[in-house]
């Protein structure tokens, strides 16, 4: 933990407060127990309101009365809003979207990434801000940016991307011949004869984003590259501000991603510079399942290596009005907030700060939800905040002292997000909301789980999950094989390897290079719709006993021929009745596990608790009620549960012993019952 502490706090934008509102807001922090606030992202207008005249005495006063009251905080670069002085200079710094309509000044993330003058620009103020601010006591990091590639800001297709997109396909494929072999242009007669007549694609896989025609059939090879290339480059503008920074602290840098939800930005590669790995995590405040968000903090935990902690810089702080009502945002049931709070720090969150501390007054996300609202008076949601600012220095030292160590894993990986997003196999589908499935599913037998990428980070867990792994490189195969080998067990599900590294379909018998692996060839593969549903059975080991589990496949559907596996799932009806769609095979020391159809929550629930059941992993040793997840940490080779109670009713449940309560000292029978919104802590 930085300086040993939890930092708990909120968002705050002092530069749309008076003097007196700023007064009377830390006031409030401090009745809160806040000690950190973010800031700064918005504010380039006020750090420098003509070209070269810098002005931070006002943000000076702000952190110096902050910390005065024991409040740090993480200072943003302001990059997300250049100011209007800049934009009149240079107007070819907007950003323009795949419509090839320019986005005039008046919103956020209107500049091209690529552009050189924004570039040098940013790296200026930057430097700046860090010169100011890098060995300031009050200052715990720097924060670039802010949710870079957001809201369709991460594909532009202004000239100086589509040159610079032309310069990256020749610097990777060496001759225009070797990309039109690689992209199979002969399809069409789309083939080539010189970089610039390279465009990129006409539609987009960006959320937000826009495009010029409804139906178009770009090159997939293509397609994947642009991701690829607007990736990288979003990547390259803030490693600039990083080198910028890094010039003048050594205090930690990060920025705040959003998970494989809402942007295109490859965190693993992004988050190879930064110090911290951030998020931006909404968890729903009325909700009985929080594995989306437990799916988003294991993400955070696998995408830098060897680092399980991260920062949690903006979260749910309330409901009501707002820009993001209209998704069905509500005020908080009791205790939620507490919850919510834990759940993170229990994850292994360090810093946790609301968005936003005062509600807006205007702008676009005026009456925002927040954790003050518009008159500044503590109810409610104050008095739960307090609460868990008294309860989160209880934590602290548990949380310090204690680790996260799962034995499986879950492979999230970005060409595989992009690819089935460019080219659909089901309108259902979607390749982060599949991960985070399978997350829960694990989570309802109790087994902790990590998210990571398909690397060799496989070799540091027990039991590794691969979901519709579309695209598999060479590499990787022999990874995945060797892994298996030296006693590995894999889960790898429909689709596994049917495209290489191109987004190409090799001619090779499915999974491509993985049938030995998997002792299975794929015969055949089907989409699944209402009409073509069909019945499955399973058999697995319930209570030691064989069991045969029946239920409905979704999404994806394939009929295996059998080589050298094990069947353990066939098809009930339908003209597929009796045609394996699940094996099991073992190879050299480990075993490979193949599904080939779409299952339910409930069919997932009892495999992977099957396969956990078998080789011995990892889980909490007592069965978990539906709305109930359990984060284990290890402290001096012994188990502490954080087992929470996500219904807005009390739920009772069994435990296999008894416990003892980790900070109240007292027993906890084996039929425990927690309140609604309650978390437990027992070892």
């Amino acid at each position: 933990m930085v300086n040993g502490m939890i930092y708990y706090g909120a968002d705050y934008y002092p530069e749309q407060e008076t003097e007196q509102d700023i007064g009377t807001d830390i006031s409030l922090m401090v009745d809160a127990g806040f000690n950190a606030v973010r800031m700064g992202e918005f504010a380039w207008i006020k750090f420098e309101p003509r070209e070269g005249e810098y002005d931070f005495a006002w943000f000076d006063s702000v952190i110096s009365r902050l910390g005065e009251k024991g409040i740090f905080s993480l200072v943003c670069t302001p990059t997300a809003c250049p100011p209007v002085w800049m934009i009149d200079k240079h107007p070819d710094i907007l950003y323009t979207d795949g419509r090839g309509v320019v986005r005039p000044f008046g919103g956020r993330r209107h500049y091209c990434y690529n552009n050189a003058a924004y570039r040098e620009y940013s790296e200026k103020i930057a430097e700046e801000t860090a010169r100011r601010y890098g060995n300031n006591k009050n200052v715990i990091g720097f924060h670039i940016d802010n949710e870079l590639a957001q809201e369709g800001t991460g594909r532009c297709q202004c000239a100086v991307c589509k040159n610079l997109f032309r310069g990256w396909l020749e610097k990777k494929y060496g001759s225009i011949d070797n990309l039109n072999k690689i992209y199979g242009t002969i399809f069409w007669g789309q083939t080539y004869s010189r970089f610039d007549q390279l465009n990129p694609p006409v539609k987009s896989i960006e959320p937000c984003g826009a495009e010029r025609i409804e139906t178009f059939f770009d090159n997939p090879a293509l397609r994947l590259d642009w991701e690829r290339f607007c990736s990288d480059s979003i990547i390259d503008f803030q490693n600039i501000q990083v080198g910028a920074l890094k010039r003048h602290t050594d205090k930690p840098v990060t920025t705040n991603t959003t998970g494989g939800w809402t942007n295109g930005v490859n965190y693993y590669k992004g988050c190879s510079t930064l110090d911290i790995v951030s998020v931006d995590e909404y968890p729903s405040l009325r909700t009985e399942d929080l594995s989306a968000t437990g799916f988003g903090y294991a993400f955070m935990r696998g995408i830098k290596d060897n680092i399980k902690k991260f920062w949690v810089v903006e979260s749910s702080s309330g409901g009501g009005l707002g820009v993001w009502a209209r998704q069905g945002v509500s005020q908080p049931y009791p205790g939620a907030l507490t919850q919510t709070a834990q759940h993170a720090f229990a994850s292994g969150a360090e810093l946790l700060t609301y968005f936003q501390f005062r509600t807006f007054r205007f702008g676009a996300e005026q009456l925002e939800a927040s954790v003050m609202d518009i008159d500044g008076i503590p109810r409610r949601r104050f008095k739960e905040f307090q609460k868990i600012s008294a309860e989160a220095k209880k934590w602290t030292d548990l949380l310090e002292s204690s680790s996260i160590n799962n034995e499986t894993a879950i492979c999230f990986d970005y060409d595989c997000l992009w690819a089935t997003a460019i080219k659909p196999f089901n309108a259902h589908y979607h390749y982060t909301s599949y991960c985070a499935k399978l997350y829960r599913a694990l989570a309802k037998n109790g087994i902790g789980t990590d998210v990571i990428p398909m690397d060799e980070t496989i070799n540091k867990y027990k039991f590794v999950i691969l979901p519709a792994p579309i695209i598999m490189d060479c590499r990787f195969k022999k990874i995945l094989g060797d892994y298996v080998k030296n006693g590995g067990v894999v889960l790898s599900t429909f689709l596994t390897a049917i495209k290489d590294e191109n987004n190409s379909a090799p001619r090779e018998r499915v999974p491509a290079g993985l049938t030995e692996l998997f002792g299975i060839t794929v015969a055949e593969g089907d989409p699944v719709f209402d009409k073509t549903r069909a019945q499955v059975e399973f058999s697995i080991l319930f209570s030691g006993k064989p069991s045969l589990l029946k239920g409905a496949n979704e999404l994806w559907t394939e009929s295996l021929e059998i080589n050298t596996a094990n069947v353990i799932g066939r098809y009930a009806d339908t003209f597929r009745a009796g045609e394996p769609f699940a094996s099991r095979n073992d190879y050299g020391k480990g075993t490979a596990y193949y599904v080939g159809a779409g299952l339910d929550d409930s069919l997932l629930a009892a495999l992977t608790g099957d396969i956990a059941a078998r080789h011995g992993l990892e889980a909490a040793p007592f069965a978990l009620k539906d709305g109930m997840e359990a984060v284990r940490r290890v402290k001096d080779g012994e188990n502490y549960y954080f087992v929470f109670n996500f219904n807005e009713k009390s739920v009772s449940f069994k435990l296999d012993r008894m416990y003892t309560d980790a900070f109240t000292g007292e027993a906890v029978s084996e039929d425990a019952t927690l309140a609604a919104k309650e978390c437990i802590v027992i070892t």
